[in-house]
């Protein structure tokens, strides 16, 4: 016999938990059915997370330890976000206080390389999760080699790694890696470039797919070896998802990449495009996707709005149910301005608001949006097949290492919709608000 827990979020009520109830026979309904195949196995799912940007780091700190231990539960426990996978930035970002190097300017053998600038709340930060959560997984991005390694000798706005600085650049970061590892802190992936198109008025650095396979085969892949990190995995392009597969692609006609990357990251900024992670999958399966960056805007009601909570939830079941692996939001905690950001006043959404003058955070919609994902379908989980009735409600679900099956959907429709959602015969029945999230744990007993 199965039965099914339901979790239900509105504008209006968050995370409202209903008693388990069994799914019943039946095999007469035709209509408004969402049909769940747990024989129809697809990816692995990693897991789901945030970044640990500087400004998320410095608003974590500013928070007494009791709201701290708080928040941390609230990512990373299990009754909270549940998150298992989340990105680092080497060096400074658009999220950083300043710009910073580890290294004193136009050193090459990372004799006085210092993690310093992070030491005070990057680290503690990172600690804290580790510690609620000792199985998560890390990976790291850079923004831009620092400025005396550039072609335009500036770490903002673009320009290029400057050829005779490749080999110490990769020794750079490869000393990243290390000093993290030698604080407890082990990451285990690594992007070779954030953005490696964009040209911005941050931190930003371009390469085309030729340029980045020539870095990891020439530059990057000796640098990890030598530093006994070849167990680092690589992704490349860690862009847009409308380029996904174009990127994979002729990251991919150099064979040596080829067999040593593990995985194509991409972002969410250009619009949906999720055709274009079948193609990749198609072309390249055996390498992991995951997207590896996403945010709203701040919005005029960012403690109270619902859409970011929709547009979260919905394109996580999108991502999965076109072959993601998993999803890693931007930033984890902002202040009520959406910063601090050193480039430019941000406006940007993180799930957690901090309030530091009166030792709060608020959890906004984007929190749900991931709540509703991240803790049903979990690390480790194998996506299974499903069909659903109607475009306004997105669905997907996945097989949990526990055994339980979990389900995720979304109802951006302005009206109720009535579901059945159906599992080998049986039939669970439940009506889903307007504009509205819920997710199921089903368990066989």
């Amino acid at each position: 016999m199965y039965q099914a827990s339901l979790t239900l979020s509105t504008k209006e009520e968050k995370l409202r938990q209903f008693p388990p109830r069994p799914l019943v026979a039946d095999e007469e309904t035709e209509n408004q059915v969402v049909n769940l195949y747990p024989e129809q196995k697809r990816q692995r799912i990693l897991g789901f997370g945030g970044a640990f940007t500087e400004a998320s780091a410095v608003n974590y700190m500013a928070l007494s330890p009791g709201r701290r231990q708080e928040l941390i539960e609230a990512y990373f426990g299990e009754e909270g976000a549940h998150y298992s996978l989340c990105r680092m930035h080497i060096g400074s970002c658009d999220f950083s206080t300043r710009e910073y190097a580890y290294t004193p300017p136009r050193e090459r053998d990372m004799g006085r390389f210092s993690l310093g600038h992070e030491e005070g709340c990057v680290l503690p930060f990172v600690r804290d999760a580790l510690r609620r959560a000792p199985g998560l997984w890390l990976f790291a991005s850079p923004w831009s080699p620092p400025y005396w390694m550039k072609t335009t000798g500036r770490a903002q706005r673009g320009g290029k790694l400057s050829p005779e600085w490749a080999d110490s650049w990769c020794d750079y970061v490869a000393a990243y890696l290390l000093a993290y590892r030698q604080r407890g802190v082990p990451i285990q992936g690594l992007t070779v470039q954030n953005e490696p198109k964009a040209t911005q008025t941050w931190e930003s650095c371009v390469y085309s797919a030729q340029e980045e396979s020539e870095l990891i085969q020439e530059h990057l892949a000796p640098a990890l070896d030598r530093a006994g990190l070849s167990d680092i995995r690589l992704m490349v392009w860690d862009h847009n998802r409308e380029r996904v597969y174009e990127r994979a692609r002729d990251s991919f006609r150099n064979d040596f990449a080829r067999q040593r990357v593990w995985g194509v990251a991409y972002h969410w900024y250009s619009g949906a495009h999720f055709q274009a992670l079948d193609l990749t999958h198609e072309a390249f399966p055996d390498k992991a996707l995951l997207q590896t960056e996403f945010c709203c805007g701040l919005g005029k009601d960012p403690l109270t709005g619902f859409d970011s909570a929709l547009r979260y939830a919905g394109d996580l079941i999108d991502n999965l149910n076109h072959w993601s692996n998993g999803c890693v939001d931007w930033n984890m905690v902002l202040n009520l301005e959406g910063g601090p950001y050193h480039d430019r006043d941000s406006g940007c959404l993180a799930p957690v608001l901090v309030d530091a003058a009166n030792d709060r955070f608020h959890l906004t919609g984007a929190y749900y949006g991931m709540v509703h994902v991240s803790r049903y379908l979990l690390p480790g989980s194998t996506r299974i097949g499903v069909s659903c009735y109607r475009d306004a409600l997105k669905a997907a679900a996945a097989l949990n290492p526990d055994g339980s099956l979990g389900c995720a959907l979304a109802n951006t429709a302005e009206t109720p919709l009535d579901v059945n959602l159906r599992l080998e015969g049986l039939r669970y029945a439940c009506t889903l608000p307007p504009r509205s999230l819920a997710s199921l744990r089903i368990t066989k007993g």
